[in-house]
């Protein structure tokens, strides 16, 4: 299986998740293909989707039927996913599309220190005595990490859309992106808490739980807002 194949599976396994249903009948890509147009007002015809989801062998999707599901499972766009590190590529140059390939590996750099300095912020933050700047649950530290560098990538990917000369429809879309990044956050950083709990055998509260996702979320999206231009 090439790395292309790869995330197509994987971005089928999240949109079968956010659909709530498995897709297995005609009717099932009617439903997915109306909670897609509602969700991010595209639309994809069932048989497109029978092919993708039910019909025997593969045969590849169009980009913008990937790009609308990416959006549907809370990423910018199919290029957005492919980079979000969910799924391990192997070495294969067709994984990402063409055009955003070049710029992607230009901005990794500034990821890095985006990263670097989003976890230096919060560290002192919470050691500054400040009640407005909360750090997480020492314990908790690893998933801090992940999410951070997760968002980091997708503001990464963000920054490729900026156009000086259009700098109020660049932060519309970094808006748009937040709404609906914050849903995406708000199932799965909670989550994500009680499996490293469970999986490193910590005993941990609900209201901790709650409390060490809040503050995740929070500052996964502090980092989002600061991309945006004034």
């Amino acid at each position: 299986m090439t790395t292309q194949e790869q995330y197509i599976e994987r971005l089928k396994e999240l949109v079968i998740a956010e659909l709530g249903r498995p897709i297995l009948t005609t009717e099932d890509c009617i439903a997915l293909s109306n909670a897609v147009l509602e969700s991010v007002g595209i639309s994809i015809e069932p048989e497109s989707l029978e092919q993708l989801f039910i019909a025997e062998g593969y045969a590849a999707p169009r980009p913008l039927m990937l790009s609308s599901l990416a959006r549907f499972v809370g990423y910018t766009g199919w290029s957005d996913f492919c980079t979000a590190g969910d799924v391990t590529p192997s070495e294969d140059k067709d994984a990402l599309p063409i055009v955003r390939h070049w710029g992607v590996i230009g901005l990794t750099a500034v990821a890095v220190i985006i990263i670097i300095i989003s976890i230096i912020a919060l560290v002192n933050s919470g050691n500054g005595g400040d009640e407005s700047g909360q750090s997480v649950d020492s314990r908790f530290r690893n998933v801090e990490q992940l999410w951070l560098s997760r968002t980091s990538e997708r503001c990464n990917t963000l920054r490729t859309y900026y156009n000086e000369r259009d700098a109020h429809r660049y932060n519309q879309r970094v808006d748009k992106f937040i709404d609906r990044y914050e849903i995406l956050l708000e199932k799965r950083v909670k989550n994500d808490i009680k499996d490293y709990a469970i999986q490193n055998k910590i005993t941990v509260d609900n209201d901790t739980i709650d409390k060490t996702a809040e503050i995740i979320i929070e500052n996964c999206l502090e980092m989002c807002e600061n991309i945006k231009i004034d």
